[in-house]
């Protein structure tokens, strides 16, 4: 076997040691993981491009840190959504956070170490720099910098960059609720119950639809707030409903993953704003893969919850 790593073709940090169809890969960029010998073949054979590269190591490093790498979770790396340029300065703002915990504390750290460029998905040192620079520094002011007695620029983070990376951090880590957005109508009540409710519950969240939740509020107010509680949101666009589209785009301004559900011949309706994001598409008298789809979407995106239905 190769001693690169399969998906960014670094030199590994150690030799790979095999136990049976097990191939550990200690990678420079991606970090640690384990892949079969199907998977590192099938990468081998078909390498990943420069932004596929970029968006796989960035998830691995987020999303599958010593866990491993599935032959279905190919075409998961080779389709990722690429973040936008303010999701990767956050993920960047927030790394530096960890590392450099004491505020006014300088920023030191080396331009060219390969984990930064999976931490904030970027292809190459010269995005990270902009990232930095240009973003965080220049456009954001989340960065300031001071002269040392040798006269050497030291950054570190900003009064405004602090009190930004407190909001950031009030999303919701511990909460279970997975906010459901659909269309209520009767005919997509088996989309409900047999594909969207189970696949979520499995995964270890609570799903909660405004229809289905006790209250004495305004409804449009009790929409917020739950929303608001929510860990992240499925929005499904059967019927292409506006309620929809309101409520993701409020879990997105928020900061909320949100995991896109559309039927596959209304894919080509959905609207323009939202056809950059990786919907999962089904089809009438297939749910039972849509229920496996938006399962492994769940924990590969946001990770396994510890929520247990209550049984009868």
């Amino acid at each position: 076997m190769n001693e690169e790593c399969p998906i960014c073709w670094s030199s590994l940090n150690s030799p790979i040691r095999a136990s049976g169809d097990k191939h550990p890969i200690d990678c420079p960029r991606c970090g640690e993981f384990v892949v079969s010998g199907v998977v590192s073949s099938e990468l081998y054979h078909k390498p990943l491009n420069g932004l596929q590269i970029a968006n796989a190591s960035g998830w691995i490093r987020q999303y599958r840190q010593r866990g491993k790498i599935l032959l279905n979770d190919v075409e998961t790396l080779r389709n990722q959504r690429t973040p936008t340029v303010a999701e990767k300065a956050n993920k960047l703002l927030l790394y530096l956070s960890k590392e450099f915990p004491i505020p006014g504390q300088s920023l030191n750290f080396n331009w060219n170490e390969s984990p930064l460029l999976a931490v904030t998905w970027s292809q190459n040192v010269e995005e990270l720099s902009y990232l930095f620079k240009d973003y965080l520094y220049g456009e954001k002011v989340f960065l300031i910098y001071e002269l040392d007695e040798q006269g050497i620029q030291k950054f570190k983070i900003s009064p405004v960059g602090w009190a930004y990376i407190d909001s950031l951090k009030q999303i919701n880590p511990e909460s279970r609720i997975a906010f459901v957005a659909m269309w209520f109508d009767e005919k997509v009540k088996p989309l409900w119950s047999e594909a969207i409710k189970p696949s979520i519950e499995a995964a270890g969240y609570e799903p909660l639809r405004i229809d289905m939740h006790q209250h004495n509020n305004r409804i449009d107010d009790e929409i917020i707030a739950m929303i608001r509680r929510s860990r992240f949101l499925v929005a499904e666009f059967t019927d292409q409903r506006g309620g929809v589209y309101f409520k993701a785009g409020f879990a997105r301004s928020l900061g909320l993953e949100v995991i896109w559900i559309c039927p596959r011949n209304e894919l080509k309706n959905v609207h323009f704003d939202t056809r950059q994001y990786n919907f999962i598409t089904w089809e009438d008298g297939n749910l039972e893969d849509l229920r496996k789809a938006l399962q492994y979407r769940i924990e590969a995106t946001i990770g396994r919850g510890n929520y247990k239905p209550q049984t009868a």
